[in-house]
């Protein structure tokens, strides 16, 4: 009854004409003295006709409200899922936020049963890596928006990492030139901090018995933070995929030390916070990597 209701209402126009167009016909036919069985007739002509059209506009109706209902079906259906995917990513970071948390508990606890183990403490010491990888990644996969732009001390930012990764500056034997300028910039600290690490993490896993340079620097409207090496450089045809997602060119697989996600994690971290990365490096002498940070 609904869906006829909605038809006649779709179609009462047609049938307002349909009725005024009888009523003039039979007032001209009534005025001219035409005899009321050839009126009828034509009347019963002209009625079936657009009693056919209106059957075969129902159809079309029909057909229209019922993609109409399929339509409405997989929008909820969508709706649906979205709502089902958001649930599950909260509870999967939940777990690993936990997990990482957790974990973090016996890494400390066996830093500290092998304070003389120097091999020891750089495994811990990767495993401790990893694992906030793997939650920053997962973070920024998820897509949280919890960005806390403010001023940046840069010197005082990467001072807290060349602090964290002093024991593996002194284990592969790299010498550091970290250049102070008293420099700021408006960003995140926290994803900042990250892609720094990320950056830098890379430039000591391929600068064994090198020298690595910190350095920043204003140009323009940006504030650029230089992290050079001396390393073992990157081949020119990795150049442009160093940032893909787990790729790990010819040097990792070479050092095979590398997960490929290290770098894409820092480009991730960068096109959200707006910041350019920029790479020149040469096999053989090394590689500079420029975070370009707009202020």
């Amino acid at each position: 009854m609904d869906k006829l209701k909605s038809f006649i209402k779709k179609n009462l126009n047609s049938i307002i004409f349909f009725i005024l167009m009888h009523a003039v016909f039979f007032i001209v036919l009534f005025l001219n003295n035409v005899n009321i069985k050839i009126f009828l007739q034509a009347f019963q002509i002209c009625f079936l006709v657009f009693v056919i059209y209106l059957i075969i506009k129902y159809f079309d109706f029909q057909k229209n409200l019922t993609k109409d209902e399929r339509i409405r079906d997989l929008e909820t259906q969508i709706e649906t899922l979205r709502n089902q995917y958001i649930t599950w990513q909260k509870d999967i970071q939940e777990y690993f936020s936990m997990w990482v948390h957790q974990i973090k508990t016996p890494i400390t606890c066996l830093e500290i049963l092998t304070e003389d183990n120097t091999e020891m403490k750089l495994q811990l010491k990767s495993i401790d890596n990893y694992t906030n990888m793997a939650i920053n990644y997962l973070k920024l996969n998820l897509h949280e928006k919890d960005m806390d732009i403010s001023v940046v001390d840069v010197d005082n930012l990467l001072n807290i990492l060349v602090k964290k990764y002093s024991l593996l500056f002194i284990n592969s034997h790299i010498s550091l030139d970290f250049r102070k300028h008293d420099i700021k910039c408006i960003t995140d600290s926290k994803w900042l901090s990250v892609l720094l690490e990320q950056i830098l993490s890379n430039a000591i896993k391929y600068s064994e018995n090198s020298q690595i340079i910190i350095d920043s620097f204003k140009k323009d409207n940006s504030v650029v933070i230089l992290i050079e090496d001396k390393g073992i450089g990157i081949p020119e045809e990795d150049i442009n995929r160093i940032f893909d997602k787990g790729y790990s060119g010819f040097n990792g697989r070479l050092k095979q030390k590398s997960s490929g996600l290290g770098l894409y994690l820092a480009k991730s971290i960068a096109d959200k916070l707006d910041i350019r990365l920029k790479v020149d490096s040469v096999v053989g002498q090394g590689s500079k990597f420029y975070i370009i940070v707009n202020n």
